[in-house]
């Protein structure tokens, strides 16, 4: 809200494009929230010594910030460092970390807007979430739009799953197809991550138009924890 900030649930991004990070970079490929790489003692420092001093610093040169501040934050040596930051949500991380908000989205931006942000009630479940990305053929390099994309009323009947629309469109035919490189993204709950990939990924089983790939280990990174 310009001076006071509430870190979200963190989450984990997958930036390659094959498994076991194999690959050119994306956009990203999927993610998982909570990442348990990052402990209540580390979320606490990157607030204390890398988002607090941001906002402040932005404050102070006259810039007042309020609103959403994406950190894309890499571990080196343990050591938190800043890659970039964004004046929006991230994509894919999004999909898997406000399934997970308990309290309303619209409040908290209100009071981001209002500077009450401290007094705001931002609540988030203990469970988890994963997001798979279904990519285009050839993406993240040229790729091919406007294949017809079947299965989605099956995956929306997934229990513990949604689909979430990126590069689609209706083609002439008022059918939906692809129309990006990311086109969807399909994330799974449940109260732990195994069961929030399983739900994922069975949704993602569903689905299918041409050239379709997607990573198949997003989220395991958090079983080895």
């Amino acid at each position: 809200d310009g001076k006071n900030i509430v870190p979200m649930v963190p989450s984990q991004d997958h930036k390659r494009a094959y498994d076991n990070d194999l690959g050119a970079n994306t956009g990203g490929m999927g993610a998982y929230a909570p990442a348990p790489i990052i402990t209540q003692e580390l979320q606490d420092e990157i607030a204390e010594t890398i988002l607090q001093p941001t906002i402040d610093a932005m404050r102070a040169s006259g810039a007042e910030y309020k609103g959403i501040l994406y950190a894309g934050i890499m571990l080196c040596n343990s050591k938190p460092k800043v890659l970039e930051f964004n004046a929006r949500f991230g994509d894919p991380e999004t999909q898997a970390v406000l399934p997970l908000m308990q309290s309303d989205l619209p409040d908290a931006i209100d009071a981001c807007i209002d500077g009450n942000l401290r007094n705001a009630e931002i609540k988030f479940s203990s469970g988890a979430a994963c997001c798979v990305v279904l990519a285009s053929g050839g993406y993240p390099e040229a790729h091919e739009k406007g294949k017809i994309i079947y299965g989605l009323e099956a995956a929306q009947k997934i229990p513990d799953a949604a689909v979430f629309h990126a590069g689609t469109k209706f083609n002439a035919e008022k059918e939906i197809a692809t129309n990006g490189g990311r086109v969807l993204g399909v994330t799974g709950f449940g109260s732990g991550i195994k069961n929030a990939i399983d739900s994922a990924y069975s949704a993602v089983s569903k689905i299918s138009f041409e050239g379709m790939h997607f990573r198949k280990d997003i989220g395991y990174k958090a079983l080895a924890k």
